[in-house]
């Protein structure tokens, strides 16, 4: 499908934590050094993935932003020739975002797609279709939940009014501060994208995925 990627400047923009700040709901699962490790093994994962999208279809999105005050983050984030935007201090995931679409306006971006930089097992061409979904459906927010309600990947035109309510049930929270300002919400219930890495059942289920992933851990 040929959708004018040329018309489009998007942004993906991924938030990202300190790598020792993450999976605390894992800690009695794994050690500090195992989270560690496994965020930073996701983290690498998804950056791989995009450079292979952007390789496959180089108009589709314009930027990588990773928006971290993490130096070992930044530190991977350039190996892959991604930009960073550096916290100074760790203000929450709505702070980080806002920070991403407000460099994202400043560059002259037309929209952005926001996801978490730890998602389990991302498929190019799911994130393929959030983006085509939301490049002909520009009076809309296109919203992808995780399996407990959250928001795992979120596009959106720019400029925005936006209001952003990352946290618990923030699908259900995105939606209604897009009818506040008269948006129209359309959701994209990609299996890829919808499965969060925070509990025990969840730890087991991705090691029966991906097993190999686990020997690197």
């Amino acid at each position: 499908m040929n959708l004018g990627y040329h018309q489009n400047k998007t942004s993906i923009l991924i938030p990202m934590r300190s790598l020792n700040k993450g999976k605390t709901r894992l800690s009695n699962l794994l050690s500090p050094d195992k989270r560690e490790k496994l965020i930073k093994l996701l983290f690498t994962q998804l950056l791989k993935k995009l450079k292979t999208l952007k390789d496959q279809f180089p108009l589709i999105f314009s930027d990588v932003l990773v928006i971290t005050p993490c130096e070992e983050v930044e530190k991977i984030s350039k190996d892959y020739h991604v930009l960073v935007l550096k916290e100074q201090s760790l203000n929450g995931l709505n702070s980080a975002v806002k920070k991403g679409i407000c460099w994202s306006s400043k560059n002259h971006c037309d929209s952005s797609l926001i996801l978490p930089g730890d998602i389990i097992d991302p498929e190019t061409e799911d994130i393929k279709k959030i983006l085509e979904m939301g490049k002909i459906s520009r009076d809309s927010i296109v919203i992808c939940p995780s399996a407990d309600f959250g928001t795992n990947a979120l596009f959106l035109s720019l400029p925005t009014r936006l209001n952003f309510k990352f946290g618990p049930n923030s699908f259900f929270e995105h939606q209604k501060e897009a009818k506040k300002i008269s948006m129209r919400s359309i959701i994209a219930p990609v299996d890829s994208l919808k499965d969060d890495l925070d509990t025990g059942k969840d730890l087991e289920k991705f090691k029966i995925r991906q097993p190999k992933f686990f020997q690197k851990i």
